[in-house]
């Protein structure tokens, strides 16, 4: 019979267990970590969303000479907005679970030049993390705050 002693193969008990350690250990850290970047991530694509929306509408009333209108709902926790060119329904937006606004923004009116009141629009998610969009009243400085 032939000699077996130096081709024996596999991990020792203690190997392994280390292995399962730093595993369970890296699990658990993205399990702690994980649902609040979650929340961070959705209200910051819905602040960037609403942003970009009210910037478009701002250029389509300067390029069309028209008239636009953002109109926001707070109904039952269906929290969402329309967009209105001359009073026809453009498009309607809804926020994912967990983002809402807070209170109840008035509505945002472009004119045909582009101008509009000041106004700011929170945004909250359910962990009561804040996002705003500001729309500034001179010089028609839209941004996130």
């Amino acid at each position: 019979m032939a000699d077996m002693r130096g081709k024996d193969r596999g991990y020792t008990l203690l190997e392994m267990l280390l292995v399962l350690i730093l595993l369970s250990g890296a699990g658990f850290v993205l399990l702690v970590k994980l649902p609040i970047n979650f929340e961070q991530q959705r209200l910051a694509f819905a602040t960037t969303q609403l942003l970009g929306e009210i910037r478009d509408v701002r250029q389509a009333a300067l390029a069309e000479n028209n008239w636009y209108e953002v109109k926001f709902y707070v109904q039952n926790g269906d929290n969402n907005y329309k967009i209105f060119r001359q009073g026809t329904r453009v498009k309607e937006v809804h926020f994912k679970d967990g983002i809402e606004f807070v209170g109840q923004p008035s509505n945002l009116i472009f004119n045909a030049s582009g101008r509009s009141e000041g106004k700011t629009i929170v945004l909250t998610n359910s962990s009561g993390q804040q996002k705003s969009v500001v729309i500034a009243p001179v010089g028609m400085r839209i941004r996130e705050k």
